[in-house]
C-alpha cells in the first residue's frame, strides 16, 4: 500500500519536474545491477544522468538498446537537439543508442575505464610473465608480485626511492621487460589525458595506438591496442569538454548505498 501511494506521488512529481531535463547540455549512461535473483538472473538498471549538473535525470528498469533508445527518443525534440555530450563506458549498446537517437552529440569515453583497461593489461602482462618465469603465482617473496600494486600506482605519486625499487623488481622479476613496456604504455596513456591540446593528445594517442599493434609487442598490449582503435574518436572526445561519466557512476553508488 505504501509503495502504490509512493509510486503514484512520485510519478505525479516526475512528470511535473521539467527542469531536470531542461538544463543539460551533457548526459551519461550507464547501467547497475538493481536487482540480485537468486539461481535465476540478475536485473540491470539504467541510469540516465545529468553529467553536467551531477543529477539524475531518471532510472530505467532494463540495459536493453530498445528500452533506453525509446526514453530518449520519447523526450522533447528541443531537449534532444541540446544535449551536446554524451558520456558513457565502453558499451556497444550505449554507443548505439547516442548514434541512433543523439547523433550530433560527441560521444565521449569515460578516462576511468581506459586506465582501467590499460591497468588490466598490464596486470594480466604481469601474472603471464610471472608464470613464465617461476611456474607458479605470485607468491610473497616473488618480485613482480611485491611490484605488483607500484605498477598500478601513477608515475607522479611514486617517490625516487620507490621509483628505484620498481625499476629494480621489474628488471628481477621480468627479464623480457614485457612488464616495464606494459607500464611505460599505461603512463603515456595517462598523459594523454593530462594534455590540454586536443590535436597533440590525438596524436599522442595515435602514436601509442601504433606502438601497442606492433607484432614485438605482448599480446594483451595488442589486444588494448587494437581496443583503443575502435573507440579511438570517442576517447580523443574527452579533451573537447573534459566530461566524463564519473558523476553517473557516483549516483549509482548512492543508489545501491540507498537500497
Amino acid at each position: 500500500t505504501v509503495n502504490d501511494a509512493g509510486t503514484t506521488y512520485g510519478t505525479a512529481l516526475l512528470a511535473a519536474d521539467r527542469k531536470r531535463l531542461n538544463r543539460t547540455v551533457a548526459i551519461g549512461l550507464d547501467e547497475t545491477s538493481f536487482v540480485r535473483l537468486a539461481d535465476t538472473h540478475t536485473s540491470y538498471a539504467t541510469t540516465v544522468c545529468d553529467v553536467q549538473h551531477h543529477q539524475i535525470i531518471d532510472i530505467l528498469p532494463s540495459r536493453h538498446f530498445v528500452d533506453v533508445a525509446g526514453f530518449l527518443d520519447k523526450q522533447p525534440a528541443a531537449w534532444k537537439q541540446r544535449v551536446v555530450y554524451g558520456a558513457l563506458d565502453m558499451s556497444p549498446t550505449y554507443a548505439a543508442v547516442y548514434t541512433v537517437i543523439l547523433p550530433k552529440a560527441a560521444q565521449v569515453v569515460d578516462p576511468f575505464h581506459v586506465i582501467s583497461l590499460a591497468n588490466r593489461a598490464l596486470d594480466q602482462i604481469r601474472r603471464r610473465v610471472q608464470n613464465e618465469q617461476t611456474g607458479h603465482r605470485g607468491r610473497r617473496d616473488d618480485p613482480l608480485y611485491r611490484a605488483r600494486r607500484m605498477l598500478l600506482s601513477g608515475e607522479e605519486h611514486l617517490s625516487d626511492k620507490a621509483a628505484a625499487r620498481l625499476a629494480s623488481l621489474l628488471t628481477l622479476g621480468g627479464p623480457g621487460a614485457e612488464v616495464a613496456i606494459g607500464y611505460r604504455a599505461k603512463e603515456r596513456l595517462r598523459e594523454f589525458y593530462r594534455t590540454h591540446e586536443p590535436a597533440k593528445a590525438r596524436a599522442m594517442l595515435e602514436e601509442l595506438i601504433e606502438h601497442c599493434r606492433r607484432r614485438a609487442m605482448p599480446p594483451e598490449l595488442q589486444k588494448l591496442g587494437r581496443t583503443l582503435r575502435q573507440w579511438f574518436d570517442k576517447i580523443c572526445n574527452y579533451h573537447l569538454a573534459r566530461i566524463s561519466n564519473g558523476p553517473t557512476e557516483a549516483l549509482n553508488n548512492l543508489i545501491k548505498r540507498i537500497k
